[in-house]
């Protein structure tokens, strides 16, 4: 289960969609091949920290997909340092009043909450 729910919010993560001025829109998946393709911008990809911080936390859920037996404290830091990001996308678009932005936003959140759900009842028993 632990495992399912690991590889979901990878996979909602991916399909957070955004859009910005002039007419540019994308989801995560795409913006991550950008960053993966562009090789003259590498290294100022992978130096920005919002960029960085993602990428480890998506590698971390990766490992909690492959290995069952990750630590938890491990596999909550991967999950604790993808929802700022995905909340960040989701004040932007309420802000804005862009509803596909708010709406692909919302399989992750809703997957964090039963995975902090999950996760205190694991803590009770």
């Amino acid at each position: 289960m632990k495992r399912l729910i690991n590889l979901s919010l990878l996979i909602t993560f991916l399909f957070c969609y955004l859009e910005w001025p002039p007419n540019n829109s994308m989801f995560v998946f795409q913006g991550e091949y950008e960053i993966f393709t562009n090789t003259k911008n590498w290294v100022s990809n992978f130096t920005h920290p919002l960029i960085l911080l993602g990428l480890l936390a998506q590698l971390i859920l990766i490992y909690a997909v492959i290995n069952p037996k990750i630590n938890t404290k491990l596999n909550h830091l991967g999950v604790a340092v993808l929802t700022p990001i995905v909340l960040l996308f989701f004040v932007v678009g309420l802000l804005s009043f862009n509803f596909k932005i708010m709406a692909s936003t919302l399989p992750f959140l809703i997957l964090v909450v039963y995975y902090v759900v999950q996760a205190k009842r694991k803590q009770l028993q």
